[in-house]
Formats: structure tokens, C-alpha cells, sequence
């Protein structure tokens, strides 16, 4: 089925400005290269240990198909996070945020190894995930996409094959916003109107098991960002009043609040359409 699964989370370690030069000693005669401790011999198992705590703090958001950021974040030499910020954007606010909270929330890491000669460390971070988490209908998915323009008779077959393989699932609504655009590129306009329709109608139950989730969520944790992401629920279903109310919340809770009010401001310009 669908869900907020699917992720594969890359690790890279940035130290200094990238290179660590061999020291030498100070008497001529003694002039060979000093064994350096690599980066891999000082914090390979650490990284392991950063990986394992950020994985089990991320819940990657169902509100988009597919997802990809990037966060470069500083720890000190106690594992305490001294900066955070997202260098790749995944496009989508709430994935983004999804990100950064989760740096934070598995904070404080491990102290550095023993064998460690530094302060600190900045780490590069991706994120990566899928709401299709079954991996036949995410290569049928792929299949469909090459044959699109080129072949729209076979396009539109293989993602029947998908849609029928989630039949009634509200994650499919996406699998028939597709087809509704083979559909039109395919002149087929009765069919197009009813898979614009059938996408509408499981978006409608989509949202509702969201904001169901996201509420469920809250009640287990209330923090800033769970009030963010209750609030972008109501706000991708319409319901503007309540993500106000939610967003409000969220940014009462935190000083860390410029992201949120960044948000506020645009759910006040959609609400005034």
C-alpha cells in the first residue's frame, strides 16, 4: 500500500574544509608525513549511530508523491546540534520542516569518539522517500511515464495496472490525475472527465485520513511542529479557519517561529481568495 515509506537516507560527513593535511615534524631530519587518523577510522561507527537516531525521529509527510531534501547541520564534540539548515529543498514546506525537525528531535547525539581530535562536525543529510512504498506500482508508475508522448495507448495500460492494483485506496487519487492527462492527451474526454472526477473524490478522502493522522499525532505529542503539520493538513483540504487556528499555535509555542509565520502569511493571502 501507500504510506510514508520507502526512504533512503544518505549520510556524508563535511570536516573543515574537506582535506586534512599530513603534519610534519618540526626537526628536518624527522621530516615524514605524521599517520593521520582518517575521517572513516574516527567516525564511521558514529555516523552509524547518527543515522540509526535521525531514521527513527523521521516521519516523512504523504503530501507529496515522491520527496528529496537536503540538511547540512553542525554538531559539537557532545553531540549537541549548533546549527541546522536545509541546503536542497525538497519544493515543499512541510517536507522540509519534516526534515529539520527530526535533526532536532533526535538531538543530543553520542559524544564523539575518544580517538576524535575535533570540535565539531557538520554533517550533510538527505532525506529521500515515496508514497509508493510497493514496489511494483512504483515501476509501473516509471513505466507509464516513459511511454507518455510517445506511446499514450501503452502509457495508459500499464497505469491501469497499477490503479487496479489499489483499487479503492485514497492514495491512488494521484495514479488517476494521471491517467486523466492520457486521457486528454488522448482525446478520450468522457474518460478524462471521470479520472479528474475519481481523483477528486479520493483526494476529498485522502485529506481526511491526513488531518485524522496529523490530530492523532498531536494528541500523542503537542509541539510547534505538530500543530505545522496539522496545520498544513487543513490547509491542503481548504479548510483555511482551522489552519490558521493550528499555525497560531505553533508559532505561540517556539521563538523559532520565522518559517511559521512565513506560512501564516501565505494561508491569509489563499484564504482571502
Amino acid at each position: 500500500m501507500f504510506g510514508s515509506k520507502g526512504i533512503k537516507l544518505i549520510l556524508t560527513a563535511i570536516f573543515g574544509l574537506m582535506s586534512v593535511y599530513p603534519v610534519f615534524a618540526e626537526q628536518p631530519e624527522y621530516n615524514q608525513p605524521v599517520r593521520r587518523i582518517s575521517v572513516q577510522e574516527e567516525f564511521g561507527d558514529y555516523m552509524n549511530l547518527v543515522r540509526d537516531k535521525i531514521s527513527k525521529s523521521w516521519t516523512p509527510p504523504d503530501v507529496v508523491e515522491t520527496g528529496h531534501a537536503t540538511v547540512v547541520f553542525k554538531l559539537d564534540k557532545n553531540g549537541n546540534v549548533i546549527s541546522s539548515y536545509i541546503r536542497e529543498s525538497s519544493g515543499n514546506k512541510l517536507y522540509d520542516e519534516s526534515a529539520l525537525n527530526s535533526i532536532h528531535k533526535a538531538s543530543p547525539y553520542a559524544d564523539f569518539p575518544d580517538n576524535a581530535s575535533r570540535e565539531y562536525i557538520t554533517i550533510q543529510y538527505s532525506f529521500d522517500s515515496s508514497v509508493v512504498t510497493r514496489n511494483e506500482i512504483q515501476n509501473l508508475v516509471q513505466q507509464s511515464e516513459k511511454y507518455v508522448n510517445r506511446d499514450n495507448k501503452m502509457a495508459l495500460q500499464i497505469l491501469d495496472q497499477a490503479i487496479k492494483a489499489i483499487e479503492g485506496d485514497p492514495s491512488a487519487y494521484f495514479l488517476y490525475a494521471r491517467r486523466h492527462k492520457i486521457d486528454k492527451l488522448m482525446g478520450d474526454e468522457q474518460a478524462a472527465k471521470y479520472d479528474l472526477a475519481e481523483s477528486k473524490r479520493l483526494k476529498s478522502l485522502y485529506n481526511q485520513r491526513r488531518i485524522q493522522k496529523c490530530r492523532e499525532a498531536l494528541a500523542q505529542e503537542e509541539s510547534p511542529f505538530a500543530y505545522f503539520t496539522l496545520a498544513n493538513a487543513y490547509e491542503l483540504a481548504g479548510d483555511y479557519q482551522n489552519a490558521l487556528y493550528n499555525i497560531d499555535k505553533a508559532i505561540s509555542m517556539t521563538d523559532l517561529n520565522q518559517a511559521y509565520k512565513r506560512y501564516r502569511a501565505e494561508i491569509v493571502m489563499k484564504n482571502g481568495k
